[in-house]
């Protein structure tokens, strides 16, 4: 939620007819379903579950992928890096 800007937000809270305290716990409780599986469609799926709409629904589906995207992309970066640093310590002591 801290990628959208202000006017983003707003036409946002007007779609779900939410206060922001509300959209900020939606969001909270959310995660903390997320932590309960890796897969989005099961976190979706939950999350409708608990008898929130599909508009909430899709919202949580996006932001999940957003940060699922960015741990993936940390992670191979990392990788990359160490893979990277070891055949230069490797090539190093030839």
């Amino acid at each position: 939620m801290e990628l959208i800007n202000k006017f983003e937000k707003e036409k946002l809270l007007h779609l779900l007819e939410y206060s922001s305290e509300e959209l900020d716990d939606f969001v909270k409780k959310s995660l903390e379903i997320s932590k309960e599986t890796s897969n989005i469609y099961d976190t979706v799926l939950k999350i409708l579950q608990k008898g929130y709409n599909i508009r909430e629904a899709v919202l949580i589906g996006i932001l999940l992928g957003e940060k699922i995207g960015y741990e993936n992309a940390k992670k191979e970066m990392e990788q990359e890096i160490k893979d990277k640093l070891y055949r230069a310590f490797k090539n190093n002591q030839l």
